[in-house]
């Protein structure tokens, strides 16, 4: 029992604990809207107007981007629950510049939006499909298994089932498998047996369909139920690799060009600043984040230098960190009313990307996109706040 109780690689769970009750206790002390918020996504009153705009881009604006258009573009994004609906934004952008990505790597949240755009919907489209969705598309509590939480689906059960989100998006996407998507499209999925991280896409699960690899991807362990696949349960495999570049890199041809979309840590994941935690009362309180996402932010970031060095990368922060912080992340999940604001973000950033890759760029002999690896040595690197 207490060898249980000390095992070493509990420490990470006390510090979730105590991070998710701080965080918790100080959104509801600072917006009792947030209270307001889950009561809304469970129950929502017949008199509330829940309604948000659907129509969040102007019109379009022509990119003139010739060199840009010459090259293989990439695009990754971390996860950030709704914040990454600034992806569509990103989409928006490549519309108006008359190119498409070559590749998409997307990771939960920002594989909601990921993936409708990957298989070929424009972004218009895409954004009033996910703005017009309410909490019941999405949200279907299990009330009858809130009790055997913990030990439901191998203890990995969740409060929502999931099963009501990937009805809804066969209603988008039909039965489309991995394998149909005009634009090759990843996400890190979490075998809880095997305790290792894969990637659903084209190359490795052609057959499985694109809602179910929704649904997948964004099956937070202990928010939404894990999901059944190869006879192996499946959850979120953002909770280790947040910033998944290997799709990139290893699984389809290498991009010339890579836009990166980080909307879940400050920008370069940089990590909070802790600074003075010893002096202060119930120091555990301001220092346990730190040693939650150690791990996690640490790939991050070896995995934003292990791009670097491959290819072109043109980093975007669209979205303020403070947005998706603590309890902010299921604020963004079950409130869209941000999503429009997110969407067009995520459309000035990748123009302004785009823009400054095209004026600083080298002008390159011929036309070809057949070159399958960047020439070696590290590449220019530009970041957008």
């Amino acid at each position: 029992m207490l060898g249980t109780v000390l095992d070493v690689f509990r420490l990470r769970q006390y510090f979730n604990a105590v991070t998710l009750a701080r965080e918790l206790g100080t959104q509801v002390y600072e917006d009792v809207g947030f209270v307001n918020t889950i009561r809304r996504a469970l129950v929502t009153l017949p008199f509330e107007d829940t309604s948000v705009e659907t129509r969040p881009f102007p019109p379009p604006r022509a990119l003139r981007l010739p060199r840009l258009r010459e090259r293989r573009v990439g695009l990754v994004a971390t996860g950030g629950s709704g914040a990454l609906a600034s992806v569509v934004g990103c989409l928006r952008a490549f519309e108006e510049a008359g190119t498409t990505p070559s590749v998409i790597s997307v990771c939960s949240g920002s594989a909601l939006f990921g993936f409708p755009l990957a298989a070929g919907i424009p972004a218009e489209e895409v954004a009033e499909f996910t703005l017009s969705m309410s909490s019941a598309d999405f949200v279907d509590i299990n009330w009858s298994g809130l009790a055997t939480l913990t030990t439901g689906a191998r203890g990995f059960a969740g409060i929502i089932r999931g099963e009501r989100l990937e009805s809804t998006y066969r209603r988008l996407l039909g039965d489309m498998c991995l394998g149909d998507l005009s634009i090759p499209c990843y996400a890190p999925v979490w075998n809880i047996e095997a305790n290792r991280i894969e990637y659903l896409g084209p190359s490795t699960h052609p057959d499985l369909p694109v809602a179910r690899a929704v649904r997948t991807a964004i099956a937070i362990p202990l928010f939404i139920d894990p999901v059944p696949l190869d006879g192996n349960y499946w959850c979120d495999g953002g909770i280790v690799d947040i910033f998944p570049v290997r799709p990139l890199l290893e699984l389809e041809e290498r991009p010339d060009v890579v836009l990166a979309v980080n909307g879940f840590y400050p920008p370069d994941f940089a990590g909070e600043d802790a600074t003075g935690w010893k002096t202060r009362a119930a120091s555990i309180l301001h220092i346990a984040s730190q040693i939650r996402t150690a791990q996690q932010i640490e790939l991050a970031r070896e995995n934003l230098a292990r791009l670097r060095a491959s290819t072109e990368v043109l980093m975007t922060n669209p979205v303020p960190y403070e947005a998706v912080r603590g309890a902010g992340f299921y604020q963004q999940f079950l409130d869209h009313k941000d999503w429009p604001g997110f969407m067009r973000s995520g459309r000035e950033a990748a123009r302004t990307a785009m823009q400054a890759w095209e004026r600083g760029a080298e002008p390159r002999p011929g036309r070809g996109r057949g070159r399958t690896s960047p020439a070696p040595g590290r590449r220019r690197t530009r970041a957008v706040a």
